[in-house]
């Protein structure tokens, strides 16, 4: 692969940032979706790890390893978390399409600065959770001359990667369990969906959450 000339990511702390962030989410659902807790998997297997590695053929960023050190595979809101395993199966899936040149007339979408490589599918992307219509957050280790090491994006089936800013791991896990513990969302067992108003993880201005008992909070905003 091509040597990339993005920035690395900000933070050298991101593995501990990102362990704290998931227990947090954990926590949340434990106490207000415990069905949902229930289905968290225990921690990766050193020989899955293993097995993704030589298939990336690079090692796994250790902010990833983390969070799959705690629980093998993670949701994020309506995205089911993919372990190690299942992030192996989707990749080499993708990949055997993109070898095989299925995505080279295919569209993608427009970006307003180089951030991401402008191609369907790249073989330095890190499947990490996945909705019901097979669109992805991931994990990118070759990022365009805009972005950073290490972002995280979004890939769509329809229009492959797109991101609004260059966001890591951990700030996306900082973000989510900000929102669940704002109090601004409630889970809908039967559908599997999150009932509260619009929030974009990768979203470059974030706003906080507020506590609902806050006379100020209100919707999330970009």
């Amino acid at each position: 692969p091509r040597k990339s000339t993005a920035k690395p990511a900000d933070s050298t702390d991101l593995p501990q940032r990102v362990e704290a962030a998931t227990r947090r989410i954990a926590a949340w659902l434990e106490a207000h979706v415990p069905k949902e807790f229930e289905q968290l998997r225990p921690p990766v297997q050193a020989k899955s790890l293993a097995a993704l590695t030589k298939t990336l053929g690079r090692p796994i960023p250790p902010e990833l390893v983390t969070m799959w050190q705690v629980h093998d595979g993670f949701p994020i809101f309506e995205y089911s978390g993919l372990g190690a395993e299942e992030a192996k199966r989707r990749y080499s899936g993708l990949e055997k399409l993109r070898k095989k040149g299925t995505f080279k007339d295919h569209e993608v979408f427009d970006q307003t600065s180089p951030r991401i490589q402008p191609v369907k599918w790249h073989s330095a992307w890190i499947p990490l959770a996945q909705d019901g219509c097979g669109n992805l957050y991931c994990l990118d280790l070759d990022p365009g001359t805009a972005g950073r090491m290490g972002q995280i994006i979004k890939w769509e089936m329809a229009g492959g990667p797109f991101a609004e800013s260059s966001v890591d791991l951990a700030t996306v896990l900082e973000r989510y369990a900000a929102a669940l513990e704002s109090g601004q969302f409630k889970y809908d067992v039967d559908s599997g969906t999150y009932d509260g108003p619009f929030v974009d993880l990768l979203a470059s201005k974030f706003t906080a959450p507020r506590k609902k008992n806050d006379k100020k909070w209100g919707s999330l905003s970009q």
